[in-house]
């Protein structure tokens, strides 16, 4: 659960990317059918964080300049998750 105070932009980021997670986790706790792909789910989670990150960014520093990465996760292609 996210509790936040903050002005509504910021808010409704926070509640989109909560939503996300607990699609995610429910899916978990329920067992994730073979053909699920964990990429494309993780991927909805990411996007909402981004969108969270950028949202916030903005509404509370306009003047800072963008982020050209939001995590040093590797990508899904990646030889590390087949290793």
């Amino acid at each position: 659960m996210v509790n936040l105070v903050a002005d509504k932009d910021i808010a409704e980021a926070a509640h989109i990317l909560d939503e996300q997670i607990w699609r995610v986790h429910t899916k978990i706790r329920r067992g994730l059918p073979p053909e699920e792909d964990w990429f494309i789910l993780r991927s909805r989670v990411e996007s909402a964080r981004n969108n969270f990150i950028v949202t916030a960014r903005r509404r509370l520093s306009p003047t800072g300049g963008a982020l050209q990465r939001f995590s040093g996760r590797p990508a899904p292609d990646d030889p590390i998750w087949t290793a």
